[in-house]
């Protein structure tokens, strides 16, 4: 058999389509290895990791970060939780200073007090009584009667000089004064004591008839304007005496202070 026919023979097409075959799996193979060698290195370096991490002591896991989230996450909730709180307290405190702030009380308006007494704040009549050569003069809308001097007063036990008795009017029992021995000065009280006799010839009733001042004698009926009297201003003695008339030369007593000195005084 010459070559050529060996060459296409049957047997000698099967071994060159198998060694082609074989040519052809080569760079497959090549790849193989590289690819089984870099799995090696891989591994190698694996191993040498988990041999230093063996030989290394165990450490748990660090928890500080969860700790941290966990603390931060329960104090917002307690933020939370009192924030109600804090804003009521806040509302309270803001309430209570506005309402404090509205119960300031207004200055209190000091009242003026007049010297002048109600019933001369317009024209008013007086009546003239004279006491021991002092002359007097008493509201008439304080005065609510005249008696003539009576004799037959009833004396009755007090220590006072000045007190002289009871004197019986209408339904009353009128206590009557020595007016002149409290309202002259005290060097002329034992000339008025010896002339007890012939000076009293009247008896003025007041503070509704519970008491009855004692005069010598009654004078006249007179009016006055309020800026005709010069009142007094300072009454820290002889409070009943309100002023005096300039013009009648007279004393403008009142009769509720000097009725309420005679009764804390009887």
């Amino acid at each position: 058999m010459s070559d050529a026919n060996q060459k296409n023979s049957p047997q000698n097409q099967a071994i060159h389509e198998y060694l082609q075959s074989l040519l052809l799996e080569v760079p497959e193979e090549n790849n193989v290895i590289e690819h089984s060698s870099e799995i090696e290195v891989t591994n190698e370096i694996i191993k040498k990791d988990v041999k230093s991490q063996v030989n290394q002591p165990y450490k748990e896991p660090e928890k500080k970060v969860e700790e941290k989230s966990k603390s931060a996450v329960m104090g917002l909730d307690q933020l939370v939780a009192e924030i109600p709180e804090i804003i009521t307290d806040v509302k309270t405190e803001v309430v209570k200073q506005v309402k404090t702030a509205t119960k300031v009380e207004a200055p209190a308006q000091q009242k003026t007090v007049s010297n002048i007494p109600d019933w001369a704040q317009t024209r008013f009549q007086c009546l003239m009584f004279n006491v021991s050569g002092l002359k007097l003069a008493v509201p008439l809308v304080k005065l609510n009667s005249v008696i003539p001097w009576d004799e037959k007063i009833t004396e009755t036990p007090n220590k006072t000089d000045w007190y002289l008795g009871l004197v019986q009017h209408l339904q009353s029992q009128v206590k009557v004064i020595d007016t002149a021995l409290l309202v002259m000065p005290e060097n002329r009280h034992e000339l008025i004591k010896n002339d007890a006799e012939n000076r009293l010839s009247h008896i003025l009733l007041v503070d509704d008839f519970k008491w009855g001042l004692a005069c010598s004698s009654i004078g006249d009926v007179i009016w006055l304007e309020k800026d005709e009297v010069k009142w007094r201003k300072n009454k820290t003695s002889r409070a009943w005496l309100s002023g005096t008339s300039l013009e009648h030369l007279c004393a403008i007593m009142d009769t509720e202070v000097f009725a309420q000195m005679l009764t804390e005084t009887a």
